[in-house]
């Protein structure tokens, strides 16, 4: 395990201590970390690369069918499962009877959060989304959510 913990955390200096059941920092600058009976002093990374997130850009001229057929895509294509099931169920129900404004609200929700989890969390009620994206299809989403039909959605629908 030694070796593991090294390769994990590269340059470090293992030192042993007492046998304890927890990890902890033993120092105010937080340069020693410890699990079990192994001790680690390490240097915390520093990196000054700073990172962009480009904006969403505006399809101009998307025909009705493309804008359903590439949401439906997406819908499915998710950072966590969690989200895939929510969103493709979702859109596969109730997106062929959505009016345009919602599916543009629903293109940008998708599209345009930074962290797929702050949108798990604002679907399942966990947290409050933000006003920019507390809109018609988040309350949807919410209501969808909640399933109280308790309908099967343990798969993606079928495309």
């Amino acid at each position: 395990m030694l070796r593991s913990v090294c390769r994990i955390l590269p340059r470090c200096r293992t030192v042993l201590s007492s046998q304890t059941a927890q990890c902890r920092a033993f120092s105010d600058d937080n340069k020693r970390t410890g699990f079990g009976d192994i001790m680690i002093e390490y240097e915390p990374y520093q990196d000054d690369t700073e990172f962009s997130v480009p904006s969403y850009p505006t399809r101009i001229n998307e025909s009705e069918e493309a804008l359903r057929a590439r949401l439906t895509y997406q819908s499915r294509k998710r950072g966590i499962a969690e989200n895939c099931l929510i969103l493709s169920t979702f859109f596969s129900e109730q997106g062929p009877n959505l009016p345009r404004k919602i599916v543009d609200q629903f293109d940008i929700l998708i599209n345009t959060v930074d962290s797929d989890w702050d949108l798990y969390y604002w679907m399942t009620g966990k947290e409050l989304p933000p006003p920019p994206y507390d809109n018609e299809v988040m309350k949807m989403l919410i209501e969808f959510t909640q399933n109280k039909e308790m309908k099967d959605r343990t798969q993606q629908p079928d495309l």
